[in-house]
């Protein structure tokens, strides 16, 4: 009785199996472009930064139209004041730097008449004559002593007004790079803050991480946090997802009939063009995890389509063995 019962149940195994191996496997998914511009909170001096404005969603954008502005209070303060301050200090280097050549140039007229007052000494000194008494000729030679030790302090400050002319000049200077540099950072800073859109195509707002609620103007962001995404309609790809039991059965190349929501008369062929390696869990969907595949159309519909639109996946006649084996387990 227990062996009829047996063969019984492995009979029916087999025909579940055989039934499970000829279903489809059927997956939902989404439009998504493939070219997509996406908008992130951008790093400042602060950890957090407030959205202050956005474009509605759904709106269609050109390139150059303004899509996000983010709060730029704090970076537009000290921007004015950073400005302010690059003025003051290249008007005081102007200032300074005349100050400094005219010390140079006094030292260099100093020297120039200490040269002279040496040549005259030395010329003074060097006369050879006996109607000149010994006395006077001693007066000769001390005053060109003297010539000599003027002309050499006179040397030592032009060296040393050209040092300092030199140092000023270039602590002043790297005062002014770096000002520079900071008001060409907070320029450049500014530019993020005003987003404009760089594809042609329609707007999402995305979801904030921590509450799950759609990012609106005034929503508190950390920096990197996607903001927003700009999808071209010009070229659509198909993202789906596949439960962990089920992805065996799908291969890069496979190819799949698709069925939108918003067409339902009307199904097109695509392909699978890749397969993430790594599954996660979807929220709401339980505590499986699921692997996302993307899809190409291999003609794309002549249709009005919208990136999120949802579909249907259909790949026909794959064989379900995680399905299978349960089924024959349970017969056991």
């Amino acid at each position: 009785m227990i062996s009829r019962y047996l063969c019984f149940a492995a009979t029916m195994g087999f025909s579940l199996v055989s039934n499970a191996n000829q279903a489809p496997l059927i997956l939902t998914g989404k439009l998504s472009s493939s070219n997509v511009q996406s908008v992130t909170a951008p790093r400042t001096d602060r950890w957090q930064i407030q959205v202050q404005w956005m474009i509605e969603e759904g709106s269609l954008v050109s390139p150059g139209d303004v899509i996000t502005v983010f709060d730029s209070g704090s970076v537009d303060t000290q921007l004015e004041q950073n400005e302010d301050n690059l003025a003051t200090q290249q008007l005081s280097l102007k200032t300074e730097t005349m100050t400094l050549d005219q010390a140079v140039r006094d030292a260099e007229a100093a020297l120039n008449v200490a040269d002279l007052e040496v040549e005259k000494a030395r010329i003074e000194a060097s006369i050879q004559t006996n109607d000149i008494s010994e006395y006077d000729k001693g007066q000769y030679k001390l005053t060109l002593e003297r010539a000599l030790v003027e002309q050499f302090k006179a040397q030592q400050t032009l060296q040393q007004k050209q040092a300092e002319r030199a140092s000023s000049l270039e602590k002043a200077q790297i005062e002014i790079v770096k000002l520079e540099e900071t008001v060409e950072y907070q320029r450049y800073l500014l530019t993020r803050l005003q987003v404009k859109a760089q594809i042609s195509g329609v707007v999402s707002h995305m979801y904030h991480p921590w509450d799950n609620e759609k990012i609106t103007a005034g929503t508190t962001l950390q920096a990197a946090m996607k903001v927003m995404e700009v999808q071209d309609i010009s070229g659509f790809n198909i993202d789906a997802w596949v439960h962990e039991i089920d992805a065996d059965r799908i291969t890069k190349g496979q190819s799949a009939t698709i069925t939108l929501d918003a067409y339902p008369q009307q199904q097109f062929n695509a392909t699978v063009t890749s397969i993430v390696s790594q599954p996660a869990k979807k929220s709401g969907w339980g505590e499986s995890a699921y692997y996302q595949l993307q899809l190409a159309f291999d003609a794309l519909p002549q249709l009005k389509l919208l990136p999120g639109m949802s579909v249907r996946v259909v790949f026909a006649n794959q064989d379900r063995l995680m399905d299978s084996r349960r089924e024959t387990a349970s017969a056991n």
